[in-house]
């Protein structure tokens, strides 16, 4: 059922359950800073629109009648689901509890996210974390379409939405990675002009990392030519390590 197609009036309500509480008419406008008149005209407005009489009027007071305590049940009920929505909104605020969706490529997250995501946990263990691990291009698609809350990705970041914002948190030096034998064949050898002699293997060309090297050597009129484009981080990792080809990557964590 669709609540908007429901004429409901919490006011009326609100009175009701401040009369049923209070057992008073007098009282229910102390408790809710309004006239006398005000409660019995809304209490009258709501029985008339379940056309149910609501409470025994007598010399000391007011009581519920049999249909008006079973609906204080159902009223208590939604209540107390308002107060939880709202204490679940504020706890997410508050990071006590809630969920937060991460997107960050392979090869940044093993390098960045590992030990934040740690310090994190300790910090706000109740927050539930989603983290996924695709192509630039995906990660934005999904950040678009609110399926994430952040990316983190390396720069250039391209996105048709306006009111997403790119904010630069820090800076990674890249540099080419390789095994110790490619290492010391090609070390002090390559430059933009020599980069498509030596075994490349690169990510596609949607990923951030490879759009700003081929802009880079675009701009000294060179295109690049890698010997392998590869998806997977780990695979370009592996093959890296047995020897197979050269990577980008991160000089400050060089591992291979």
């Amino acid at each position: 059922m669709n609540i908007f197609d429901q004429n409901i009036d919490l006011n009326l309500y609100k009175t009701f359950c401040a009369v049923a509480e209070t057992k008073s008419f007098s009282k229910a406008a102390e408790m809710l800073y309004v006239t006398q008149p005000a409660i019995s005209h809304n209490v009258q407005t709501l029985e008339n629109l379940l056309n149910t009489k609501l409470f025994h009027r007598g010399a000391k007071g007011v009581t519920l009648t049999s249909e008006a305590e079973n609906l204080l049940v159902y009223i208590k009920m939604a209540y107390n689901y308002i107060c939880m929505g709202e204490q679940n909104l504020k706890n997410s605020k508050e990071l006590l509890q809630g969920e937060v969706r991460i997107g960050i490529p392979t090869h940044l997250a093993s390098i960045l996210l590992i030990d934040k995501l740690k310090e994190f946990k300790q910090k706000y263990p109740n927050i539930k974390l989603h983290v996924q691990s695709k192509s630039t291009k995906n990660l934005v698609l999904m950040l678009e379409n609110h399926e994430l809350d952040i990316i983190i990705d390396n720069y250039p970041i391209t996105k048709e939405r306006m009111d997403l914002n790119v904010n630069r948190m820090m800076s990674l030096e890249t540099a080419l990675v390789a095994g110790k034998e490619l290492y010391n064949k090609y070390n002090n050898k390559i430059t933009p002009y020599t980069i498509n002699e030596v075994p490349l293997i690169l990510p596609n060309a949607q990923t951030s990392t490879r759009k700003k090297l081929d802009e880079y050597l675009a701009n000294r009129g060179i295109k690049l030519n890698p010997m392998m484009e590869i998806s997977s981080t780990e695979i370009i990792l592996k093959m890296v390590k047995e020897g197979i080809g050269i990577r980008l990557g991160d000089r400050r964590f060089y591992t291979e």
